[in-house]
């Protein structure tokens, strides 16, 4: 897959992308679409594979919380943003091989676990190599993929990882656990990471190391993490969109660990009947929703990104009107009928909203943007929000009994309204904003490539 190598003198990116041609392109977009798929299987099976876990090594909900909360968010949230800084500027094709080789060992370890602290241990190490699979993998697309459409277009394909991630851990997670137990699905699900670190290696080409990719990359030039703050603190579009997608992972991370123990206690299903459900549910809903807030986005706003923030913003907000049935409605079939929209409504949003992110930050700023995004959506999100169900669930159980758990999950359904607030706060600046980033990227550009003119 690997040819002659460039001269970064001698090409800019636009060239070296020329030269790639338009299947290499589709190919390092299928790999690193797979990359994060994975990266993200193993929240799938803990979240499928709560109830076996919980009954087999005794745990509370409080400790379930804990596991899915904050000891995996603390470190794959923290451990994200240097490395997310040594991908802005260094060789992200190696630490994206590094990462998922990591990530793959560790998930291979659980077959080992036998105690709650030994399964804690596990989650951690899993959560250092899912750190450095998506800052680096997210800044690699936005470098071969470079006009607003096509950017947006990418965007979507690679955020597929997420309904995919679903499919995997699912249905194919709740299949093993049936017949081989929880610890061995564990283990059969991580040794594509190791395959897929050499994949990585040996056929993605960094174009940092063949091309002049805009402001000029060295240690000197790479912008400190104070002038990056101040940066983003003060674009009112990535404020509002940051508070948004806090909000929204909060929600979001904090009910997925608990759909397969709800469906499991309140409506009596096993884990394999429960990883189909969930797996087409959120797989198919998933894709169905991400290929179409991509294509609408594109489709029909083009460029507009204040009609595209808008679009996530409807939608998110109406997340409510699902869950409610969900929740509440007694009979099996009925509530899943109800939980199938809420993906197709949910994924809209992935799209559009990360090649936004892209667009409104310089380029040697990309990966540090989204980790930081990633930071504060993560550790509070996936840190605090299945902590929070977990303990409502616990405090409610003495007098709910077994629908505890219902209704802690439908309190935590109401952050919706106030996500969809702050996507409709970002819509109102992003085209102002935008357009000042092109300015910038313009000049930037101009003096970065004028020195590799006169060598």
């Amino acid at each position: 897959m690997r040819d002659r190598p460039y001269s970064k003198s001698s090409l800019t990116l636009d060239s070296f992308l020329a030269a790639t041609g338009n299947a290499y392109r589709r190919y390092v977009l299928a790999i690193l679409t797979v990359v994060y798929t994975m990266g993200l299987v193993d929240r799938g099976l803990i979240s499928l594979l709560l109830q076996p876990i919980k009954e087999d090594l005794r745990l509370s909900d409080t400790q379930l919380g804990f596991l899915t909360g904050i000891a995996f968010a603390l470190f794959y949230a923290t451990l994200g943003l240097p490395i997310a800084r040594w991908a802005d500027r260094s060789d992200r094709v190696t630490i994206t091989s590094l990462a998922i080789g990591l990530w793959g060992a560790t998930v291979m370890a659980c077959l080992f676990v036998s105690s709650f602290v030994q399964l804690l241990l596990a989650r951690i190490a899993a959560a250092v190599g899912e750190a450095g699979c998506m800052p680096p993998t997210y800044s690699l697309v936005g470098d071969y993929f470079r006009g607003p459409v096509a950017r947006a277009r990418a965007m979507t394909v690679y955020m597929l990882a997420n309904p995919f991630c679903n499919l995997a851990s699912f249905i194919l997670g709740g299949y093993l656990n049936a017949r081989y137990g929880w610890r061995m699905t564990f283990f059969i699900m991580g040794v594509p990471g190791l395959l897929l670190a050499a994949v990585v290696r040996l056929t993605i080409r960094e174009p940092r190391l063949h091309a002049v990719i805009g402001v000029q990359r060295s240690d000197d030039r790479l912008p400190r993490m104070t002038e990056v703050l101040v940066y983003l603190s003060g674009q009112p579009s990535i404020r509002n969109l940051m508070i948004a997608i806090v909000l929204l992972f909060t929600m979001g991370l904090g009910l997925a660990p608990w759909y397969a123990a709800f469906l499991m206690r309140s409506h009596g299903m096993d884990t394999a009947a429960v990883g189909v459900w969930l797996g087409l549910i959120f797989g198919i809903g998933g894709i169905i929703g991400t290929l179409g807030g991509g294509y609408v986005a594109t489709r029909w706003f083009g460029e507009d990104a204040q009609s595209q923030t808008r679009l996530s913003g409807l939608m998110i907000g109406s997340l409510v009107v699902f869950f409610v049935p969900f929740l509440l409605l007694q009979g099996k079939y009925q509530a899943l009928s109800a939980l199938a929209g809420i993906p197709i409504v949910l994924f809209v949003f992935v799209g559009p909203t990360y090649a936004i992110l892209q667009r409104l930050v310089p380029d040697e700023m990309r990966a540090t943007t989204v980790s930081i995004s990633m930071l504060l959506a993560n550790l509070i999100g996936m840190g605090i929000g299945p902590q929070i169900v977990g303990i409502l669930s616990d405090l409610l159980h003495p007098t709910l009994g077994v629908d505890s758990l219902r209704y802690a999950m439908l309190i935590m359904s109401f952050i919706a309204p106030a996500s969809a607030y702050y996507f409709w706060r970002a819509a109102g600046t992003v085209n102002r904003d935008l357009l000042s980033v092109a300015a910038r990227r313009i000049d930037c550009l101009g003096a970065a490539i004028r020195p590799a003119e006169g060598d």
